[in-house]
């Protein structure tokens, strides 16, 4: 069975000894042939390039496809199609976060005008669409950035040539919802969470989610870079050793990110590293299972019988992977934190709390070198002074 995402093949066409290459819509299904010159020759191996590249990008369609004949529906198959693509994680090759978001966005525009002319699409229905996400009980600022990827689809459209740009033009006159101005719920603003707390959560975490946490903790780098850590990309050669990530949030702006690892950190990640090749990922769920198994053996009090040495499956559903996943840090730290009966907190807000730790010690520049902003005002964000700071600045000033 061929392949789903085959590239058509530059072929001999017998009865007139040229190049020939057979394009088939991605829609309809139709096929058509396309002559392309001598078979052979620099020439039409030049045009083969040029006819799949202008097929690729009409999305695999035979022709320009007119723009009063797509509707929504169609337009959002295509876009997701063109993300799946686009959106990857250069590291495992799967969809990323992005991708996720651009599903879901989907969802209530599909559901209201599935067979609308997209070039029809104008404010009026996106608005529509907006008070649809209000009333699925997404949060303002939810709402607000599923707007603009509505937008972003259009554009992406209008830019292949699918629609008209005036069909994009339209959609930016509207405008995001304002705070205190709509139905739609606010969200409580993340906040950096006590260090008392993650004390008291710490002792109910398994080890390896335990040094992670301790690494955010002391590092104020994001839980996906401290998931990715390996000593591969840790230059120790100075007193302040230096996690150069090959793969960040930002690497498809071209931006570097460097966070810096101080005494306790490294002693941390000397615990972790015992043992471990240089591209092994510090932090992994699989040695943190092994770790425990090899744990429980050696605190059995009686002898292990024959049968009972090895009860591995063969082919067992869920096999740890090699490294945490922010959503999988996060999940046991929920966990954790009914167990040891605190409020619940998620590692982000351990960024935060380092960003607000890092402006009482050195002010906004401290903050904005540890987190890695490129602009104040992000690290302002991030480090926002608590009340207790106040108190203090006004039981000194006033």
């Amino acid at each position: 069975m061929a392949c789903k995402n085959q590239v058509p093949a530059y072929r001999l066409h017998k009865q007139s000894g040229q190049a020939v290459v057979t394009l088939n819509d991605a829609i309809t299904g139709e096929r058509k042939d396309r002559l392309l010159g001598t078979h052979g020759t620099r020439s039409s191996r030049q045009e083969y390039a040029r006819v799949i590249g202008e097929w690729e990008a009409r999305g695999r369609r035979l022709g320009q496809a007119s723009p009063t004949d797509l509707t929504v529906a169609e337009l959002v198959v295509r876009f997701l199609k063109h993300a799946e693509g686009y959106y990857r994680d250069p590291e495992t090759g799967e969809p990323s976060k992005e991708y996720d978001e651009f599903d879901r966005t989907s969802m209530p525009l599909t559901e209201t005008y599935p067979h609308h002319p997209a070039a029809e699409f104008g404010p009026a229905h996106l608005k529509v669409v907006r008070d649809r996400m209000v009333s699925l009980g997404w949060c303002r600022n939810t709402v607000n950035q599923r707007v603009r990827r509505i937008r972003h689809m259009w554009k992406w459209a209008a830019e292949d040539g699918l629609l008209p740009a005036s069909a994009w033009h339209g959609l930016c006159v509207v405008r995001g919802l304002q705070a205190g101005r709509t139905a739609a719920h606010e969200t409580t603003p993340r906040k950096p969470v006590a260090d008392a707390v993650v004390d008291l959560t710490l002792p109910h975490l398994p080890r390896h989610v335990r040094g992670l946490i301790e690494f955010i903790r002391l590092t104020g780098c994001r839980p996906a870079e401290a998931c990715r850590l390996r000593l591969c990309e840790v230059d120790a050669s100075g007193p302040v050793w230096v996690y150069s990530l090959a793969m960040h949030k930002c690497a498809w702006r071209g931006h570097e990110r460097l966070v810096g690892v101080g005494p306790k950190a490294q002693a941390l990640l000397r615990e972790f590293s015992s043992g471990l090749s240089p591209t092994d990922f510090v932090f992994s769920p699989r040695r943190q299972r092994d770790e425990r198994h090899a744990a429980m053996r050696a605190a059995r009090k009686t002898p292990v019988q024959p049968s009972q040495r090895c009860r591995r499956k063969e082919r067992p559903k869920k096999v740890p992977g090699d490294r945490f996943t922010p959503a999988s840090v996060g999940r046991a730290v929920r966990v954790a934190c009914k167990k040891a009966k605190v409020s619940p907190w998620c590692p982000y807000q351990l960024r935060h709390a380092a960003g607000a730790r890092a402006r009482r010690v050195g002010g906004l520049d401290a903050a904005q070198a540890l987190l890695g902003h490129r602009t104040v005002a992000m690290a302002e964000h991030y480090s926002k002074l608590t009340i207790d700071d106040m108190v203090k600045v006004a039981a000194i000033v006033g």
